[in-house]
């Protein structure tokens, strides 16, 4: 067995240190729909589990928000974004993207940010319709 690298979890005195620049997307794995679009310089993993897990609205929003979460299947999808790339920027153009109200000009077609969150829209819509296909199967 060859081993990979070890993934460093960067602990500095006793707290979790940000990881990178991250959007994530919880889809219904039944149905498809989006339950919930973040964003979060910490490990998605560890932010997932901190939504589920966590009593505090602010960081456990998904059980905060989200009716019957704890009896329903998610596929939260997790994009690292650049460094260029401001998240909050990024997390409010997703949501208007995938609602549909977001219609670029020329200029803003060519832009990272646009770029990265069409990039971002297309994997989830496609993570969508896989889901849709096997409720079509297995319907």
């Amino acid at each position: 067995m060859t081993l990979r690298q070890p993934r460093v979890v960067a602990v500095r005195r006793g707290r979790v240190q940000p990881s990178g620049s991250w959007i994530y997307v919880w889809v219904d794995g039944a149905t498809g729909d989006i339950a919930y679009v973040g964003a979060t310089p910490y490990d998605p993993v560890l932010r997932t589990h901190l939504h589920l897990e966590s009593d505090d609205a602010q960081l456990g929003r998904v059980r905060a928000t989200v009716d019957g979460y704890a009896e329903r299947d998610f596929d939260v999808l997790a994009f690292e974004l650049p460094a260029d790339i401001e998240r909050a920027e990024a997390k409010g153009l997703l949501k208007r993207r995938l609602r549909g109200d977001a219609h670029p000009s020329p200029t803003d077609v060519s832009t990272a940010l646009w770029r990265a969150v069409d990039d971002i829209a297309r994997a989830v819509e496609y993570q969508r319709s896989e889901i849709a296909r096997r409720g079509r199967a297995n319907g």
